[in-house]
């Protein structure tokens, strides 16, 4: 008799007739965390998978951690709500899968346990109920783009300004080669700094993941002969996603990425989907996505911390940082 199937490939059949945000279907998992990094629990109701859960684990020094994988909006449970279900029963539903969940995860001897859930997922009251934390984030997304000419009315009058200035200052492709993205990407944060977010290594999966799969797309604005600004564009079956980007050092002010991300939006209503901007909670970042008309939504990052010891370290830090404050 054949064994019966593993949960990664019932879950893979879940991702066949549910829809899974691209950030937790199985190839992206397996690019950002490695395939050998992620597992991903399973919920039954009548013998079907009804609920899923992929997560990232990661050893570190004060144990095992499920936690946010690299370049990865969320994660968190993914429901098949029963056919028909009306809010009673969607939120008993709910509550008896996070039950589960939660039942799951402290029977793994975590650390720390960490996820941020989709927006679609606004009730939390049962993860509170068994202990966890929430704390609020948000992302801008259009959700309807099948207007253009209403989502350009959208823009703010100063935003359209610098869309159309950053059109005439560069020439739009999307031909640039992904080794030529890294390379101009890292300078972004090389001019301030920081150290590049994305290796190497994670990039080339990623995109080599994405670009099998038919949902991706590197934007370039070129102004005379140099890189003036790049963006990585992806998308599922309900969003394109303003995942990676940003100005070259020495063409700021001349708005062209801002023309990129007009761009994006275009082939967002091309494509008859959403814009999610990919959220930020830094003032600044978030001011320019709600000048491009999108909406803030909500979504949650849930979290419980198993280890006292974590606790404790994690409140010496904070008070640290309160010290420099004074």
């Amino acid at each position: 008799m054949p064994s019966a199937p593993d949960a990664k490939t019932r879950y893979e059949e879940f991702c066949e007739t549910t829809y899974v945000p691209i950030y937790s279907k199985p190839w992206w998992m397996d690019a950002v965390c490695g395939s050998e990094n992620w597992d991903v629990w399973l919920f039954e109701q009548g013998g079907e998978v009804a609920a899923a859960m992929p997560y990232n684990l990661e050893e570190r020094a004060r144990g095992r951690y499920i936690t946010k994988a690299p370049l990865t909006q969320n994660n968190g449970i993914v429901f098949r709500h029963p056919a028909g279900a009306g809010s009673i029963a969607r939120a008993k539903f709910e509550e008896k899968v996070v039950d589960a969940a939660c039942e799951f995860v402290e029977g793994m001897g975590l650390a720390v346990y960490e996820q941020q859930f989709h927006p679609s997922f606004s009730n939390w009251l049962p993860f509170s109920w068994n202990g966890y934390q929430a704390l609020p984030r948000y992302t801008y997304v259009i959700d309807d783009t099948s207007d253009l000419d209403a989502v350009w009315t959208g823009l703010s009058s100063s935003y359209r300004k610098n869309v159309r200035k950053g059109g005439r200052n560069g020439v739009v492709d999307d031909g640039m080669d992904p080794e030529d993205f890294y390379a101009e990407h890292a300078k972004v944060f090389e001019r301030q700094g920081l150290p590049v977010p994305v290796g190497r290594e994670l990039w080339a999966r990623l995109y080599r993941a994405a670009s099998k799969n038919g949902c991706c797309k590197i934007l370039r604005s070129k102004a005379g002969e140099g890189v003036a600004s790049v963006l990585f564009l992806v998308w599922d079956e309900r969003s394109v996603y303003h995942l990676m980007g940003g100005t070259m050092p020495g063409f700021n002010g001349l708005e062209t990425y801002n023309a990129l991300t007009w761009n994006g939006i275009t082939l967002a209503h091309d494509k008859g989907l959403s814009y999610d901007f990919e959220g930020s909670m830094i003032k600044r970042i978030s001011k320019s996505f709600r000048e491009f008309g999108g909406d803030p939504k909500l979504y949650f990052r849930i979290r419980k911390v198993f280890d006292p010891e974590v606790v404790r370290t994690e409140a010496e830090r904070q008070i640290a940082r309160l010290e420099v404050g004074w």
